[in-house]
């Protein structure tokens, strides 16, 4: 049994072409839902399944544009496989979705085009009784993702793993007093000016199940801990240091100034 957990929506993936089962999709709203007609993040997402080419996981976000801002029903984004924790290599792709209502409501189906051809229907409860979760043993996202370990700052036993794409967004996961724990970061507003970022465990049955709300947590550069080191204070006390930077691919343009951090 898949359980998502309250503080994320959880969606069941068909694959269009022949609608067979394509895995979970946990997603985290942001201006689509907390900020509508606002441009920036619209939603991230990470998504998990099992095919007969093996595993796989993902990590995405799409984008509210200057262009759709005022009627956003076409979203640009895209998202990237995990590599190195037992799943099969995923390519990066550039998605479209389309939403089956309008902002703020969060939709009742995803329709997913472009590199993969997906609908995704909300699972009210969050819970799929009939999918078993892949362990939750992730240590590295892979060389499509900016890749940061964490250091807790305030005395606590913890690592991590903190992956992003361009926004800033991103996939974490680790161990936290001795439990497993992943979850997706991300912000409301525009990221060229004040943003509230907020984070929420994706609890897949595990019983642990976290929330920060929206403004109670930053995340931001810290040069005295180098050229690429953040720093997340607030709710958490963490340092994040990159391993490596993702390489391969940009960005849509339309897409490329939505980044909280240069």
């Amino acid at each position: 049994m898949y359980e998502a957990g309250p503080h994320v929506s959880c969606y069941r993936a068909v694959s269009l072409p022949d609608g067979a089962f394509a895995g979970v999709r946990c997603v985290k709203f942001a201006n689509l839902v907390h900020r509508p007609g606002q441009e920036g993040v619209a939603f991230v997402w990470y998504a998990e399944g099992t095919e007969p080419a093996g595993p796989f996981r993902q990590f995405g976000e799409a984008f509210v544009t200057s262009a759709n801002r005022s009627a956003p029903t076409i979203l640009t984004a895209h998202a990237a496989g995990l590599v190195g924790n037992g799943e099969r290599a995923e390519p990066f792709v550039r998605l479209r979705f389309q939403l089956s209502s309008p902002p703020p409501q969060v939709p009742t189906q995803l329709t997913v085009t472009g590199d993969r051809h997906e609908r995704w229907t909300l699972v009210p409860d969050g819970v799929l009784p009939d999918y078993q979760p892949l362990p939750r043993h992730i240590e590295r996202g892979g060389p499509w993702l900016n890749e940061y370990s964490v250091r807790k700052d305030d005395g606590t036993p913890g690592v991590g793993v903190r992956c992003m794409l361009s926004s800033g967004s991103w996939l974490g996961a680790g161990r936290w007093l001795e439990l497993t724990y992943l979850h997706l970061g991300t912000y409301i507003g525009d990221p060229r000016g004040r943003v509230q970022f907020s984070a929420a465990d994706i609890a897949a049955g595990n019983g642990f199940c976290l929330y920060v709300p929206w403004g109670e947590l930053t995340v931001r550069a810290d040069a005295a801990s180098g050229p690429s080191a953040l720093k997340a204070s607030g709710a958490w006390s963490e340092s994040w240091q990159l391993r490596h930077s993702g390489q391969g691919w940009d960005p849509d343009p339309e897409v490329s100034h939505l980044r909280a951090f240069s």
